[in-house]
């Protein structure tokens, strides 16, 4: 496990984690390339932070054209992967990752599968089977599996960045110049933002004004915020941005957060060991990802229609200490640890079986 390639694309959902792995990988001196397709942001963002990246012309196969595209994909990896004596892939999912796997596959390389929701991806459901081991994000994703060699998957939790890895709520609070006594909480709809978030806390914002011990983070999301801006007025106790760059920071100093449910996001609830509220897309897998922390009662998860419900809950509750220490101690109970370093841990294990 010399030179290894990482493959997947498409949505930060699948970048980010791979990013977080290949940036650890190249620490501890491995040779690490990342191949992804020439349309989606990963074309861009790769190579901004100094990757050595490969661009394949894919698109979904959603069309007989694309097809023919997937197979040529094929034959470009494999000639990646020998140019670059690849020994080693590790694929993220997305159709994006099937050509790179098929041409380990062809050349009879290591390769393994990490998956960031709680199900399946439909392309990690096709190349599971070629891989030695398959790293889940979540235990609750072994109830879907109906594979028979149910050992080679591996609970690892999702990869992070490693400012997640290394922040505590008194370290980031003293960072952001937060009163230890302050209730924070931090309003987050993704990067693009949810509408259905912001109309909520536009509608509650004089409501808000009133809590003095109160501060909020909202992140608004870039299309959105000029929008919003018209419709909010300044207030003390609200920090308003269309996108935090140090989120890492604010949610580690929060009381609790309010947001979707991505796979991303509930990796970095349970790490920096965070109360919630989710409002979940009703896609994607979001949905199963927040019940099941609100199964362990680590989360409680509400409507698009019941945002404003869920803003008032998470605000009331930083008036509850016990039970916002009872959601923590619930999220214990599934910490997996550094998800970085577990699947760097399961890959030498396996190279050293052989």
């Amino acid at each position: 496990m010399k030179n290894i390639a990482i493959t997947t694309g498409g949505t930060g959902g699948h970048i980010y984690p791979a990013l977080a792995l290949l940036e650890e990988l190249r620490k501890k001196g491995y040779n690490v390339i990342f191949i992804g397709t020439e349309h989606r942001m990963e074309k861009d963002l790769v190579p901004s932070k100094n990757y050595k990246f490969y661009g394949l012309d894919i698109l979904p196969l959603n069309k007989v054209k694309n097809i023919f595209k997937m197979l040529k994909a094929v034959y470009k990896s494999r000639k990646i992967l020998k140019e670059n004596n690849i020994d080693t892939v590790i694929g993220f999912g997305n159709y994006i990752s099937i050509p790179t796997v098929l041409a380990a596959r062809l050349l009879k390389l290591n390769i393994y599968i990490q998956e960031q929701n709680i199900l399946m991806g439909s392309a990690n459901k096709f190349l599971k089977r070629f891989a030695k081991k398959v790293f889940l994000a979540f235990d609750e994703s072994l109830k879907y599996i109906k594979d028979k060699n149910k050992d080679k998957y591996i609970v690892t939790g999702n990869p992070l960045r490693e400012e997640f890895y290394n922040i505590s709520k008194e370290k980031a609070r003293e960072k952001l110049g937060i009163d230890v006594n302050k209730k924070v909480v931090l309003v987050v709809g993704g990067s693009l933002g949810a509408k259905n978030i912001n109309d909520a806390m536009i509608y509650l914002s004089e409501e808000i004004d009133k809590k003095n011990d109160v501060l909020i983070y909202w992140a608004t999301g870039k299309k959105l915020y000029t929008d919003v801006l018209t419709r909010v007025r300044y207030q003390d106790n609200l920090v308003l941005k269309d996108y935090f760059d140090n989120v890492y920071e604010i949610m580690a100093a929060a009381d609790i957060l309010v947001s979707r449910a991505g796979a991303s996001t509930i990796s970095e609830i349970i790490e920096l060991r965070k109360p919630s509220i989710l409002i979940p897309y009703d896609f994607v897998g979001q949905s199963e990802n927040a019940l099941m922390l609100e199964y362990i009662n680590a989360s409680k998860v509400y409507t698009n229609e019941k945002a404003k419900n869920a803003i008032n809950e998470a605000i009331n509750l930083t008036y509850k200490e016990s039970v916002l220490k009872f959601m923590i101690e619930n999220l214990d109970k599934i910490y997996t640890g550094n998800a970085v370093l577990n699947i760097i841990k399961e890959m030498k294990e396996e190279e050293n079986e052989k």
